[in-house]
């Protein structure tokens, strides 16, 4: 299993992730926004508070509940710099 180390916010729904192996991609999150669980995201000061938590990227919604992304799933969704 893949674990992310460091993430920060980029412009049009998009992260830096960097992994364990010292490897940092870029992932695009536009996709998810329009399913329920992470349509909170659309705010981009939801969005820009992205964090790491467990091994992954994590955010908290409006009643303070955690949603976080499978860091295997991002890894392979995302593309390397």
């Amino acid at each position: 299993m893949k674990t992310v180390t460091k993430v920060q916010p980029l412009d049009g729904y998009r992260l830096l992730v960097e992994f364990e192996n010292g490897q940092q991609r870029i992932s695009d999150l536009s996709h998810l926004l329009e399913k329920p669980v992470f349509s909170f995201l659309k705010n981009r000061t939801y969005f820009s508070a992205v964090y790491v938590a467990y091994g992954t990227i994590t955010w908290k919604d409006a009643d303070g509940n955690e949603v976080d992304i499978c860091p295997d799933k991002l890894y392979m969704d995302s593309v390397p710099i």
